[in-house]
């Protein structure tokens, strides 16, 4: 069996880092592949992995900017590829994702199905799984300050890819994560005291708390990403998670392609 690979196109939070993009990730196995989640900056990086046409399904953890927004670039990458996909592309959104969406294509088109010339958007089911070739998608309702949905990805030979979403410190991510080969966690915060805007809700983590998640979680591999990069953070991040977790870490890095299991 072909192995279960993760192609980092973006690892970057809000703010991309120097250089970098936001949130998209390339699951492949054989001839699936996954695209989770396009934010800013995305798109065109995913040619430098696989020809467009041949992405098999998105699926967007949630509808914040930084994760999302390269769908309507990607949208004209496919419109006037050479050759288009051969059929609607489909993509997976959160609970009530097509409405949203449709809002958007009639503020920058002349009609609210604009990407559904190209999509085959569905709102997946909060809670249970879609099958995508070889692959089974599975979305995990997480905290955050809007619907956000940790996937777990599973080949058909059994390997597991959990990614955490945007999410703060919960139970259901440890749930959501359980025994995976390898979780893919947002670590967004350095300072969780000074850094989370919303103390009364968190939605996202440190480095140290996504260690904490993995090892409660008994994953078996850890890599941190929508982080702040840069000299000052990527050590510090590292040995927080490593100091939590007690297991391997890495920092996600763009271009980078991991094997899981």
């Amino acid at each position: 069996m072909p192995p279960l690979t993760l192609t980092v196109l973006g690892a970057s939070p809000a703010a991309p880092n120097a250089g970098g993009a936001c949130s998209g990730y390339l699951v492949r196995h054989g001839d699936t592949a996954v695209l989770m989640d396009c934010g800013s900056g995305v798109s065109g990086r995913v040619a430098q992995h696989i020809a467009p046409q041949q992405v098999s399904a998105l699926a967007i953890s949630h509808l914040h900017p930084d994760h999302y927004f390269d769908i309507v670039p990607l949208y004209y990458i496919l419109r006037f590829g050479d050759p288009p996909p051969a059929a609607r592309v489909p993509m997976y959104v959160p609970p009530d994702g097509t409405a949203f969406l449709r809002h958007l294509g009639q503020l920058i088109s002349d009609k609210s199905e604009m990407l559904e010339d190209i999509f085959q958007v569905c709102d997946y089911p909060s809670g249970g799984s879609v099958q995508i070739g070889s692959l089974q998608v599975s979305f995990h309702p997480v905290q955050h300050y809007v619907q956000s949905h940790a996937m777990h990805i599973e080949s058909a030979d059994g390997a597991t890819l959990v990614f955490s979403s945007d999410v703060g410190p919960c139970t259901s991510l440890v749930e959501a994560a359980r025994g995976a080969d390898v979780l893919l966690c947002e670590s967004a915060l350095v300072d969780p005291t000074h850094d989370e805007p919303h103390p009364e809700r968190r939605g996202h983590m440190s480095a140290g708390e996504a260690g904490a998640a993995a090892r409660q979680a008994s994953v078996r591999r850890l890599v941190l990403t929508h982080y702040r990069s840069g000299p000052n953070y990527d050590d510090r991040h590292r040995q927080a998670a490593e100091a939590a977790f007690g297991g391997p870490v890495e920092l996600a890095r763009e271009g980078k392609t991991y094997t899981i299991g």
